[in-house]
């Protein structure tokens, strides 16, 4: 009963004053284009089809399970490239869900025929619940564990718009790209009466992409990308180094995810999250699969059971006699 009661109170801290849980986030974060930079929209010879699922935590059950699903198409006569994303997160016991649909647009102008620069927006309805029958209330209690409650000014799911804008510049090899989301600082607690704004979340990232065998960049057969990934909302950041190597239709990569020496979670807790490897593989009719898995090394050990994460995309082919240069980014 005491612990029932702790993660009440710890919950009604939460939805009442500040939340500062973290929005959903991916390993295959390049894989999740328009929800890592709406400039990344339209970033494709033609059309586009991706799917995304991650399961986070699966030795402390029912963990973290993510999905998304999304769609964008370049429109080459306006520069520009449109499309939009549905994803929805549950976590814990409690199911505490969030579900967004997300419309985007972005914006291409040419430097040269080697540089270019991009610049999107993007807007989407946000839906956050829970299940309360999982929850214990006071007044439950004192009606002799009711087995409903009547907290006033409570609701179990909320609603908002939010605003996201993002700019990318690019070379044939290399590109730096930032993303600002919820620049409307939506309202997003339980309680009909309360002032709980969701921070904005900033993303930086860049990268490089260079051959390994010794063969020009066009014609190389073994590339390597070396790629870096800041994260930061609230009072919560986070900083992903990485590289992959890809070898024709094959790719491998791992990552290092944490801020040592910069950031510690408490005192004499180095901040290390995860180890976390990838493998992927492009088939002849552009079907891209990519599975990665997150080995935990932070406080909470390897009993986390860490992170599966899977996507699945697909690109519809180059037309012939187009010759537009998408951002180099990895693919996943």
């Amino acid at each position: 009963m005491k612990a029932r009661l702790l993660i009440l109170v710890v919950f009604c801290m939460g939805v009442q004053q500040v939340m500062r849980a973290q929005d959903p986030q991916l390993s295959q974060f390049y894989a999740a284009p328009i929800y890592l930079n709406p400039a990344l929209t339209g970033n494709t010879q033609q059309d586009r089809v991706i799917m995304n699922y991650r399961l986070q935590w699966a030795g402390i059950p029912p963990g973290f399970n993510t999905y998304a699903v999304a769609y964008d198409h370049r429109a080459p006569s306006l520069n520009s490239g449109f499309g939009g994303y549905v994803m929805r997160d549950v976590a814990g016991t409690n199911r505490l869900a969030f579900t967004q649909a997300a419309f985007a647009y972005a914006y291409e102008a040419r430097l040269s025929h080697k540089s270019g620069i991009r610049a999107g927006l993007r807007l989407g309805y946000t839906h956050r619940s829970y299940d309360p029958s999982k929850l214990l209330f006071a007044d439950q209690i004192i009606r002799d564990n009711a087995g409903t409650s009547i907290e006033p000014g409570l609701t179990d799911r909320v609603g908002y718009m939010d605003a996201s804008a993002g700019a990318m510049y690019y070379t044939r090899q290399f590109w730096a790209g930032a993303s600002f989301n919820h620049l409307n600082r939506p309202q997003q607690t339980f309680y009909f009466v309360g002032n709980t704004r969701l921070p904005v979340r900033t993303s930086i990232h860049t990268g490089y992409k260079f051959p390994l065998d010794g063969r020009s960049f066009t014609k190389s057969d073994v590339l390597m990308t070396l790629t870096a990934h800041y994260k930061a909302q609230d009072k919560w950041d986070q900083l992903d180094l990485g590289g992959y190597i890809e070898y024709r239709n094959l790719t491998g990569g791992l990552w290092y995810r944490g801020l040592p020496g910069l950031k510690a979670y408490q005192p004499g807790y180095p901040n290390h999250e995860a180890v976390i490897l990838m493998v992927g593989v492009e088939t002849l009719s552009n079907i891209r699969f990519v599975y990665s898995y997150d080995i935990t090394i932070s406080w909470l050990g390897l009993g986390s059971g860490g992170a599966h994460e899977v996507s699945l995309a697909y690109e519809w082919p180059k037309q012939k006699g187009r010759k537009h240069k998408s951002v180099p980014c990895p693919k996943f």
